[in-house]
């Protein structure tokens, strides 16, 4: 029996690691590592060390209490979550 799941096209910046953009529109000049929340591009991290920038700057500039210790592509990361929320209001199913 074949399993069916829902689809949620999130956008996420291989550059920054932001929402809803893609690197080539990318308003950053820096990048950040989806690994390790570094200023390096991700596949160029050499840290043992996992971190989810947006957690950790969510943390920061709103106080929550998002666990950080994930990669950036987590499906359980909380930010993410919480886009996936956004999309699904947009939506009329």
């Amino acid at each position: 029996m074949n399993q069916v799941r829902e689809f949620f096209h999130i956008k996420r910046c291989n550059k920054c690691q932001g929402f809803r953009h893609l690197a080539k529109d990318c308003p950053s000049n820096r990048p950040s590592c989806g690994s390790c929340a570094g200023h390096h591009p991700t596949r160029k991290c050499r840290s043992h060390q996992v971190v989810c920038i947006n957690c950790a700057m969510h943390k920061q500039f709103h106080g929550t209490r998002f666990p950080a210790y994930h990669h950036t592509s987590d499906r359980g990361c909380s930010c993410y979550l919480g886009e996936v929320a956004l999309y699904k209001e947009t939506r009329d199913y």
